[in-house]
């Protein structure tokens, strides 16, 4: 398969989407990162209320199954933390069986809390993009950045961030070569911007 035939399309809200992204992120995701341990029906959840409240939504298709998605739009934060309230003991359950995270979750918390923590420039963020790449599968992740950029600039938004886990090096790659600047650190991830009005 080559990346011709891979198409970049807007994505809809539906419970076949919702379950073919989810799948998606399952087979695609960093294992450190906590929705990787959610189950088949919270990340379901996770997905349907992002994908709801995001102003950008796309997935990169070909023969009908899905090879990468994008979701960025505004204050999405806010919306993770009204699912981590609807879903707290659930939450909670999955951080005492999963004790790794737990320790990440307080040091969270006891920044927000204790530290003056960085905030972006950018109120727009890219907030989760994941591709499969591969001998066949090639330039996934650049396509659908291409596309949100072109969308981004149609509705006059000319700045955008994103942050990545330190440990990512490809990422971090990724990022660099796609001209993004790094605005700050915090102790786990790397922020990153980009100016639309510079490229």
């Amino acid at each position: 398969m080559s990346d011709k035939e891979i198409r970049i399309e807007i994505l809809t809200v539906s419970d076949e989407s919702i379950k073919k992204i989810a799948q998606l992120h399952k087979l695609l995701f960093d294992k450190d990162h906590f929705t990787s341990i959610f189950t088949e029906e919270l990340l379901l959840g996770y997905f349907n209320l992002l994908l709801k409240y995001s102003q950008f939504k796309y997935v990169a298709v070909a023969d009908d199954k899905y090879y990468g998605y994008l979701i960025g739009g505004v204050r999405l934060d806010e919306v993770l933390s009204n699912f981590s309230n609807k879903n707290f003991i659930t939450l909670l359950f999955l951080l005492i069986k999963h004790p790794k995270f737990l320790k990440e979750k307080f040091q969270d918390l006891f920044r927000k809390i204790f530290l003056s923590s960085n905030k972006s420039t950018a109120k727009m963020r890219l907030f989760l993009i994941a591709a499969k790449h591969n001998e066949h599968i090639k330039g996934v992740g650049k396509k659908i950045i291409k596309q949100f950029e072109q969308d981004l600039i149609q509705n006059g938004i000319y700045l955008y961030g994103l942050s990545v886990r330190k440990h990512n090096s490809n990422a971090i790659d990724f990022y660099h070569q796609l001209r993004f600047v790094e605005e700050f650190q915090t102790s786990k991830s790397i922020y990153f911007i980009k100016n639309l009005k510079k490229i």
